[in-house]
C-alpha cells in the first residue's frame, strides 16, 4: 500500500499590529511539546553537541549559519522531493565541513535520533536513509536524520530549524541555572528565520503576510 501524505504545513497565528515577525514565531513554537518527544532520546544521551560550553553566540554566527543552518535546510527539501542522493549530499558535505569532533557527536546524535525511530511504519524517503545509513553509503549527521524525520512526521521547514535550535539550546544549558534564552539577533525565533530565508543578521525579516 502507498501511503499519501499531506505537505507539510506552518501554523502561525494571526499577526497582532505590535508583533514583529520573531514574536510570532516564538509565541507559535511553545505549543510544539509533542515534537520535542521526537528529539527525547537524543537530548537524553548527548552530552554536548554543537554548543560547547554554553558558547551560544560562537555557535549562532558561526557553524549554524554556515554549515548546520543550510544543512537543514537542504535536507529537508531533499526529504520533501523523495530525493535520497539529495539527503546523502547533505550528510557528505556536513563530512567535509565539520571539525573532526563535532562531526563525531553530530553522527553519533543522528544515530540515536535514528534507533529511536526505527519503529515507525511506511517510512518512505526516512527508511531508504536508514539504508544507506546501515550500508554505509552515508554517516547519518543529526540535522540530516532529523530533516528527515521531520518530514516524515509532516513538519514544515520552520519546525525543523525552530526544534533543532531548542535541541542545543536544552543540551548546552541543561546545567546552567537560571537558563534565560537567548534573544537579540541570536534569539531563536530570529535564527530560525534567518535560516529559513537564508538571510545575515541585521537583513529584513519575513515570516507571515500582512495585509
Amino acid at each position: 500500500m502507498k501511503l499519501h501524505l499531506l505537505p507539510s504545513i506552518t501554523l502561525l497565528p494571526p499577526p497582532h499590529e505590535t508583533a514583529d515577525d520573531a514574536q510570532i514565531i516564538e509565541d507559535w513554537a511553545r505549543g510544539l511539546d509533542w515534537v520535542k518527544w521526537l528529539l527525547s532520546s537524543v537530548r537524553a544521551r548527548t552530552e554536548v553537541l554543537m554548543v560547547e560550553e554554553a558558547a551560544w553566540d560562537d555557535f549562532a554566527d558561526g557553524v549554524l549559519r554556515e554549515t548546520i543552518g543550510p544543512a537543514l535546510k537542504a535536507a529537508w527539501q531533499a526529504a520533501q522531493a523523495g530525493d535520497l542522493a539529495g539527503l546523502i549530499a547533505a550528510d557528505e558535505r556536513l563530512s567535509a565541513q565539520l571539525p573532526a569532533e563535532l562531526a563525531r557527536r553530530s553522527i553519533q546524535a543522528g544515530a540515536v535520533l535514528l534507533k529511536s525511530t526505527r519503529h515507525a511504519r511506511y517510512q518512505a524517503v526516512l527508511g531508504r536513509l536508514r539504508e544507506a545509513v546501515g550500508q554505509g553509503r552515508c554517516t547519518g549527521h543529526i540535522a540530516i536524520v532529523w530533516a528527515a524525520v521531520g518530514h516524515f512526521f509532516q513538519l514544515s521547514l520552520t519546525n525543523v530549524i525552530a526544534e533543532y535550535l531548542h535541541l542545543e539550546w536544552d543540551i548546552a544549558t541543561r546545567d546552567l541555572k537560571p537558563r534565560e534564552k537567548p534573544t537579540g539577533s541570536n534569539g531563536i525565533a530570529v535564527l530560525t528565520s534567518q535560516v529559513m530565508r537564508g538571510t545575515q543578521a541585521g537583513e529584513a525579516l519575513s515570516v507571515v503576510a500582512r495585509r
